[in-house]
């Protein structure tokens, strides 16, 4: 005959793998919370990779805005404001900014920094275009983040 001390688990034993299990799957719903906040961002990265890309590829497309003929009354700056349109707008559905930058004669240098508003934080506006485009936004300041492309762009030959 066994006795009942010998027999099935005690309450100690049972409160104690219940704890065990608890914490354990705790720690399974923190990681949850960690993994959907990195897809977000990731998220976000692809679309700004993505968008200064096409914004990029436009420009290439179309090299009129590099030596733009004396025959057009509009400007380097406004033809360039044209053909990046929905680019702009694209960005402007994201809830993203685009900024672009130019410099060089002959050959350019083109610079495009989108940039967005990191998840759960205060608002804070975008970049403008200018000068400051592409220029590093610090994380421990800003609540931003932004993709940053450089490319040299010359009239087709």
């Amino acid at each position: 005959m066994q006795s009942r001390k010998d027999s099935g688990f005690s309450l100690i034993e049972v409160m104690i793998t219940s704890l065990i299990f608890a914490v354990g799957l705790l720690g399974i719903v923190a990681l949850q919370g960690i993994a959907k906040k990195s897809l977000t961002d990731t998220d976000k990265q692809v679309q700004a990779s993505f968008l200064a890309r096409t914004a990029l590829e436009e420009l290439r497309a179309d090299t009129s805005w590099i030596n733009p003929s004396s025959s057009f009354s509009d400007t380097q700056d406004e033809i360039i404001t044209d053909i990046l349109a929905n680019a702009v707008r694209s960005a402007s559905i994201n809830n993203m900014a685009l900024c672009r930058n130019i410099t060089g004669t002959g050959s350019k240098i083109v610079t495009f920094a989108v940039s967005w508003q990191i998840q759960n934080t205060a608002n804070s506006s975008g970049v403008a275009n200018g000068a400051a485009c592409g220029i590093r936004i610090d994380p421990a300041v800003s609540n931003r983040r932004q993709v940053v492309l450089t490319s040299l762009i010359s009239e087709a030959i």
